[in-house]
Formats: structure tokens, sequence, C-alpha cells
């Protein structure tokens, strides 16, 4: 062994024969020790330390390549491991790689996979990969180019994925050591490297990216074309790696690809999107390679750009809370944008919506950075925003929204405007106007957009769409109008409150008229005309009642009219006072005319009920003589004709509604909800009388109370019950004003009797609390001689109900007897005590004559 270091030096090829020898054996594991024996001879011995390699490879190389193609693996594999040492190991010279590639082109390069073993391939492309490095800094491999295509083209479609790794970095590598000629075969890597971008693991994508970075920095247009759609659909890799390597890629083509001028519009929305990505650390990347590529483009094109760099002007004081882009960022997108835009308006018509929220964060940086350079393109803009307001999407729709309102931030509203006023029809162009605004100078809205803005939405076509995102958006316009322009919005007041109000009137939900009625409370702040919604609505009350114009007999309860007449009815309050003139027609409409959809009638009567019962509220600013026309209308008109009987159940309800409305209009001092409060908090001292002499209600008795007394013998409980109510109400009343005659007194008691044997209870209690009250408002001195026949009518019928089987009835007959002895108590006691021993509740009858005896004391 001591005699082996200059033998190997002198004689190579006789130290190492017994090895080549052991080469030709069958047996594969003799040949793989053979192969270890040579490397070790060689490379590990350190006895052969200073051996000249350039003598021993011409002795070796032959056996040793022709290993690439043992059958055995291990064999392969040594022989691979002696070859790559011998890289490492002898100068920089061809004559070497004139023998080595060609068998690896033939392993790995060819058309079919030749070499099985993936471990193998890999130790083959760690051979190709030293190579590269070992030669990298000469101009030798330029000749071996077709074979390195060979090899790496093939290998970047092993199914292996580490040999993919390692045949991206060959690539790479390539591409800058001999960048001439791949230059000139660089499309033939692109699509097999593409191939890669949909690899299951990540690392393999992010190094096929790297890959596609560095062919596209060394290629030609083409190879840019066939790359550029690809890397973009990577920003949608769930890995942030990937997006984090595409976002590096594309920012170094944007700063050193040699024609990029020519493809600005391509690169500009990768890098644009990356901005927006989920990832700060990707954002803060992008930021800052978007930075330097703004400052470089400044740089290559300070010539051209030299007048308006003169004229820069500092950020804008109306401009949006975030920082600016540099000005060669601006001067960028301005160039490009036209390009830009059509591209996504195709794609915001795609059917993946994460691709559609990727094009719609794009809209927003290129809005920002063009600022005004956007106006020539504002009509595509605009159409693109209307798509995305209209989408599924949520997320798309707040970008969208966002886009928006950054260009209202840099358009004038003059060449928005015209673009989104025929489409004021559609919610989606209500949305855009809305986040518009929000971003948009008061002092240029304020003019001619807000009155042409406000005139087109009040149109009753529009806003009495009962449709819940149209009546959404018209509150969020309105809403977004009155915050930005405050006071200024004078000249709209009326239009933004019939906007508002309509939507309160008729919303498709309680969130909806919640947001209206808040409008309209932050309206009534801007007009500063009081403290309740009331100022507001007794200033453009009128306009609501004044368009109020459709046939009735057309009505159903969704009809906006109706609702509209209905809600000023429920919320107007003393604001309706001056308006009488114009509701009486339209309720003589509504319930004088037979033929209305009786369910209408029911919501109004119900509606006109509660006005009346608020009367001290309704009609607190209200001229009498107006009041006494309108109440003429009312009662005449409405009410007493809808009391007449016909046959039907459908006029038996509208009969039912018609007697509660004349007890609303009868009772003399209602509850109201103010409590003698006015609508503006103040107090009231005027107090609303309807019928506040003698002179009005004598020609109401005689025309209602045949009705009333027919009423009270309707086949519905319910209207029987409101005709005794009204019976009540119309003695008492009659009473106060000295009008209350016997002949009323007596046309009217003895049906009420007849109803104390009624089927309904509710109704047999009303008509003892009647029949109470009728004869406790009798006429004073009442002649019990000359009515005598009444009066033994009237107990008599009650003494028989003390017997009553229900317990409370009797309770109430025993207090109406006791409050109605007064009337004739000597008939009563008599009467009492005549058939005591015939009725069974002896105690009531007798707890009634103690009190009469005691009133006759």
């Amino acid at each position: 062994m001591l005699s082996l270091k200059p033998e190997l030096k002198s004689n190579p090829k006789g130290v190492l024969e017994p090895y080549i020898t052991t080469l030709q054996s069958e047996s594969k594991m003799a040949r793989k020790q053979a192969f270890q024996k040579i490397n070790y001879e060689i490379f590990e011995n350190p006895l052969s330390e200073g051996c000249d390699f350039t003598i021993i490879f011409p002795e070796i190389y032959a056996y040793v390549l022709k290993g690439f193609s043992d059958p055995s693996e291990g064999c392969r594999e040594m022989s691979i491991v002696i070859i790559s040492n011998f890289i490492e190991h002898l100068p920089l010279n061809d004559y070497y790689l004139t023998y080595i590639l060609p068998v690896i082109v033939r392993r790995i390069g060819c058309a079919e996979i030749v070499e099985e073993s993936e471990e193998v391939r890999l130790l083959l492309i760690e051979l190709v990969h030293k190579i590269l490095i070992k030669y990298k800094n000469t101009q030798l491999l330029t000749s071996f180019f077709n074979d390195f295509t060979s090899i790496l083209t093939k290998t970047s479609t092993d199914p292996f994925p580490k040999v993919k790794l390692e045949t991206c970095e060959c690539i790479i590598l390539l591409s800058k050591i001999i960048d001439r000629e791949f230059h000139l075969q660089c499309e033939s890597f692109i699509k097999p490297v593409l191939s890669n971008f949909a690899h299951q693991h990540f690392r393999v994508r992010v190094a096929a990216i790297r890959a596609i970075g560095a062919i596209v920095i060394s290629g030609n247009a083409k190879c840019f074309e066939l790359s550029i759609t690809p890397m973009a659909e990577k920003l949608f890799d769930e890995n942030t790696q990937v997006r984090m390597q595409v976002t590096l890629e594309v920012g170094n083509w944007m700063m050193k690809y040699k024609d990029r001028y020519s493809f600005w519009h391509r690169m500009i929305p990768l890098m644009l999107t990356s901005l927006s990505d989920v990832m700060a650390d990707i954002r803060t990347t992008a930021i800052k390679l978007w930075s330097e590529i703004g400052l470089q483009y400044l740089e290559e094109n300070e010539e051209d750009l030299k007048k308006k760099l003169d004229f820069l002007k500092d950020v804008p004081t109306h401009y949006p809370d975030v920082k600016r882009p540099n000005f060669g960022c601006r001067c960028l997108v301005q160039t490009n944008i036209g390009k830009i835009v059509p591209a996504i308006g195709k794609e915001m018509d795609g059917w993946q919506s994460d691709a559609r929220l990727r094009v719609a964060q794009l809209l927003c940086w290129l809005v920002l950075c063009a600022e005004e350079g956007a106006t020539q393109h504002a009509n595509a803009i605009v159409k693109i925003l209307m798509r995305g307001a209209a989408d599924e999407d949520a997320r798309v729709v707040l970008e969208i929204k966002r886009a928006a309102e950054l260009f209202g931030y840099f358009i004038m509203p003059e060449t928005w405007w015209p673009l989104l006023e025929a489409d004021v029809d559609g919610w989606p162009a209500l949305t855009v106007i809305t986040n518009i605004l929000k971003g948009s100078k008061p002092e240029l809205v304020k003019g001619k957009v807000m009155k042409e803005l406000c005139k087109e939405l009040a149109d009753p076509d529009r806003c009495r769409v009962r449709k819940p995102k149209y009546q959404s958006n018209l509150v969020h316009v309105t809403e977004a109008l009155m915050s930005l322009c405050g006071q200024d919005c004078a000249p709209v007041y009326e239009d933004l409150f019939i906007i508002n109000f309509t939507v309160y009137a008729m919303p498709y939900d309680d969130k909806m008229q919640f947001l209206a009625l808040s409008n309209l409370d932050k309206l009534r702040q801007l007009e500063d005309c009081g403290r309740t919604l009331t100022t507001l609505y007794d200033k453009h009350i009128r306009r609501i009642l004044v368009d109020i114009t459709s046939d009735a007999l057309t009505w159903t309860l969704l009809t906006p009219d109706r609702c509209l007449l209905e809600c000023v009815l429920l919320n107007a309050g003393y604001a309706m006072g001056s308006q009488l003139h114009l509701l009486a027609p339209l309720l003589r409409e509504c319930l004088a005319t037979p033929q209305v959809d009786p369910e209408v009638k029911l919501k109004v009567f119900t509606a006109l009920s509660t006005v009346l019962l608020r009367r001290q509220t309704n009609f607190s600013k209200c001229d009498t003589d107006k009041l006494e026309s309108f109440l003429k209308i009312v009662i005449e008109e409405i009410i007493v004709p809808n009391l007449v009987w016909a046959p039907g159940r459908t006029a038996e309800a509208i009969r039912t509604a018609a007697a509660a409305c004349l007890c609303s209009a009868l009772q003399d001092d209602p509850q109201t909800c103010l409590d003698d409060k006015g609508a503006d908090g103040d107090a009231n001292d005027k107090k609303v009388n309807l019928f506040p002499s003698k002179e009005c209600l004598e020609p109401l008795l005689e025309r209602v109370v045949p009705l009333v007394c027919a009423a009270a013998d309707d086949n519905s409980a319910l209207t029987r019950q409101h005709a005794l109510r009204a019976a009540a109400c119309l003695a008492t009343l009659a009473a106060t004003r000295g009008c209350f005659t016997s002949e009323l007194l007596h046309k009217m008691y003895f049906v009420v009797l007849k109803r104390l044997d009624d089927s309904s209870d509710k109704v047999r209690s009303f008509a003892v609390r009647t029949v109470r009250t009728l004869f406790s408002q009798r006429p004073r001195p009442y002649d019990t001689v000359v009515f005598g026949a009444h009066v033994d009518a009237l107990y008599s019928a009650m003494l028989i109900h003390l017997d009553d089987p229900d317990e409370e009835f009797r309770k109430e007959m025993l207090a109406a007897l006791i409050a109605l002895s007064d009337v004739d108590p000597h008939l009563l006691i008599k009467k009492v005590k005549a058939n005591i021993h015939l009725y069974r509740n002896k105690a009531a009858y007798e707890s009634l004559s103690s009190n009469i005896e005691n009133m006759l004391k």
C-alpha cells in the first residue's frame, strides 16, 4: 500500500486494472464494490493525494460512464458519484464534458424516461447542477447548451419533486451563465416549467415561479406572454410563500425586464393585486417594491416628466386616509389605466368569486394611483362599479364600495353623474352613488348634481318601490347626501323628506322603517325646525298629500298611496291640522265609495279612529271652521253611509269599523298619548272639542241615533258593542251640550235593554253600562208620572237579570240598579218587595232594598 501513491501517479491504469476487470463481472455486488474501490483509490485514499486527475480520467472514464447504464441501481449511483468527484477535482476544460453530458442526456434527457430510479435521477440532475456551478464563470458551456436544454426540459416534468426543485435551480443558473443562447431557446423551457405551477407541493410551485422569473428576464416577449397569465393565477394560491414569490418575481420584472415598457399594463395589475393580499408580509413587500418601481420609472423618464415635476403639488387637502403613492407610480398607472380597465371589466363578469374580489381590490388601487387620470375612463369604471355592486359575494361589494368612494375623491360630479343618471332605477347605481358621495367634495355636489339627483329619486316611480335592496339604497343615498352637504341641502329638503317619508310609510321591514325614521330625524336637525318630527311634517306633509292622486278603487293594502295616507294619519300629529282640506277628499274617496277594497277601508277606518282619538294633538293648531267642515264630511259622508245595513260579511266588517270610528269621534275627552302636551313638548292649553255647541250636535243626533239603534241589533257582536258604546257617548255628549231629550232617551234605551239578553257576554256587559249612562244623563226634571211606563219597563228588565247565572253580570246589574234607583225609588222598592219571594239572588235584592230605603229616608 505504501507503493501505491507513486504507482497511481505513474501508472494509473495498472493500479485500477483489477477493479476495471471486476466491472465486467456478472455479480452486481462485485461491480458495486469495484466502483467503491475505484472511488476510494482515486479520491479518498490519503496516498493518492496530489495525483494528476487529468491523467487518471482518460484511463477510467469510459468504464465509469458505462456504469451510468448498469442494471444495478447501486452501481449507477456509485458511477455518478465518481464522475461528480472528477468534476469537482478536474480543471476547467470542456473536453471532459464532451464525454459526460451526452451520457447524462441519454439517461434523463430523452423523450422517454430511461432512468427508472428517482434517487439516481436526482443524483444525475445534481451532477448537472455541479457542472453549471463549476463552469459558471467560463464560456465553455455554450457548445453544450442543447444538451442542457434536453436535460432540463425533461427533468422539469419529472415525477419526483426533488428532481423538479433541482431542475429549477439549474434553469435559473443556466439563464445567467449562457444568457445569449438561452435567450434564443428560452421558449422551450416555458411549458415544462409551467406544468409545475399546479403541483401539490408548495415548494415545487415556488421553485417553478422562480424559474419562470429567470426565464422571462433572460427570454423574449413570447416567454412573457406565455408566463404572465399563469403567474397571475398563482396570486390566488392558498400558500403564502407562493404568492410572495410571485410578488417578488413580478417586481423584479418591472425593474429589470428589458422589454418592460411594452408590458406595463400586464405587470401593473399583478403588483397592485399583491398590495391587497390578506397577509401583511406580502402587502409590505409589495408596497416596498411598488415604491421602488415608481422611483425607478421617474428616474428613467426624468426628462419627459420634468414639466410635471416642476408643478408637482403636495398631497391634496381632500385626499383619502391612505399614504399617497409616489409620482412615478401615479404616472405609470395613468399611462396604462386605459389598457387595464377593460380587462377588469371582463374579469368582473367571470364566474369565480375570488377572481372578482381580486379585480375589485385592483380597481381600488388603480383609482387611487390614477387620481384625476381616471377621468377619461370614467364611463368604463362606472360600469364596472355597477356590475360589482350587484355581485352576490359580499366581499366583492365591500371592495367596490371602497373603489367608488375613492372614485368620488378624484372624479368631478359633472363627470360621474351623467354616467349614472340613467341607471338610478336600479339599486346598484344607488350603491355606487352613495359611496361616491362619501368621497366627494361638498362644494362640487351641492349645486346641479344634488338637485337633479334628489329630483330623480323623489319621483314616485322610484321612491315608491317596495324592494329591499332598492329601498335600503334610497335611504343610504339620502343619508350620504345629508352627511356630505349638511345645511347646503336646503334646496332639496322637500325631496329628501318625500324619499324618506315614502320609505317610512311603506317599508320592506322594520329595519328599513327605522333607517328611514333616522334619516327624517337627521333632516329635522338640518332644517332646525323644532324638537320633534311633527315640526318637520308640518313643513312638508302637504306635498305628500298632493301627490296622492291615484283612484281609490285601484287601491290594495300594498298600494303606495294607501300606505302614505295611513302614515300621514297615524304620524303627522298637529301637522295634519292645516291640511284637512286635502285629507277630507282623500278619506271621502276611499271610505265613501262602496266599491273600494274592504281591507283598504278597514285599514283607513282604523287610522281615522286613531286620528279622532288623538284630537287634542292632531287638531290642536287647526282652525275651528276647517275642523267643523272636516268633521261634517267625516260624519255625514263617511261614517253615516257605512253604518247603513247591507248584506254580506264584508259590509258587516265595514259597519263595525264605522261604528268604532263613530265612538272615537263621540268620546268627549279621550285619553291622548301626549297627556295634554303639544307636539313640541310644550304645554297645550287649547282643548279641542269636535262638537263644541248644541247647534253642531243636534243635526248629528237626528241622523246618527236611528243608525246606532239599528247597529245595536247587528249580526256582528263587535258591531253591537260599538253601537252600545256610541249610544252611551251620544247620551253623555248630548247631555253636556244640553240637547239630550226624553224623546232621544226613549228611542235608545229600549234597544239597549234588548241587548241584556244578547248571546255575547261582552255585549250584555256593554248594555248594562250603556243603559246606566243613558238614564244617568236623562233630562232633568224627568217626569216619572208621564214616563212611568218607560221606567217600569226599565226596572222590570233589570230586576229579572239580578238572577242571571253569570256572577259578574249580576254584580254589574246590581251596581247599575243602585245607580239608577234615583229615577223612581218608590216604584223600584215596590217592584222589589212585591216579588222578592220569587227571586233566587236574595242577597242582591236585599242589598238593593237597603240602598233604596236609605235613599228614601
